[in-house]
């Protein structure tokens, strides 16, 4: 008989606690709109897109020296997904045995972060040593990750357009 007082007590508190909730957002309806943005209710969803406010974006970096780019492309990953051409060309071998390499386009959504802050330290490395070779043209630079000792072969093509640059090719030789 106490389990059931104390069912029923539960059941009345959780009905009475919902209850008032329904009475605090009882002006709220299916065809308004709450955006935390705005903090005001919207009623036509169109009206909505437009005054919800955007953030401000920064200037793109341009104008500035491939070094000082790169210092920036390899550390910041919001920065790096900003400063590759979409679809991103990448060339790779399948697996070992494939004699012809696989072409693939990466867009936004599978591109992921590549981390270039340690590659100057990374011939000091116990495993996986590669070094670097930098060749620059007038708007290119061809960025390779050479292995010591091991199968690592990446290149990574960087173009120049409109003043500012961009990761626009990868080719993974690594075997």
């Amino acid at each position: 008989m106490t389990k059931i007082k104390l069912t029923v007590f539960v059941l009345i508190m959780l009905g009475a606690s919902s209850c008032k909730q329904e009475s605090s957002n009882k002006d709220a309806s299916s065809s308004t709109i709450e955006s935390p943005v705005l903090r005001k209710k919207v009623n036509n969803p169109k009206e909505a897109k437009e005054q919800i406010v955007k953030p401000i974006e920064k200037a793109k970096d341009c104008n500035q020296t491939f070094d000082a780019f790169f210092e920036r492309f390899a550390k910041d990953s919001v920065f790096q997904k900003n400063n590759v051409q979409f679809p991103l060309k990448y060339t790779h071998y399948s697996d070992v045995t494939s004699d012809e390499p696989t072409e693939e386009y990466l867009n936004g959504v599978t591109y992921l972060f590549i981390d270039f802050s340690m590659d100057k330290e990374a011939s000091n490395l116990t495993y996986d040593k590669f070094t670097i070779e930098k060749v620059e043209a007038e708007n290119t630079v061809v960025y390779k990750r050479i292995g010591m000792d091991n199968g690592i072969r990446e290149t990574y093509t960087f173009g120049k357009q409109k003043e500012c640059w961009f990761l626009v090719e990868i080719l993974n030789e690594s075997t």
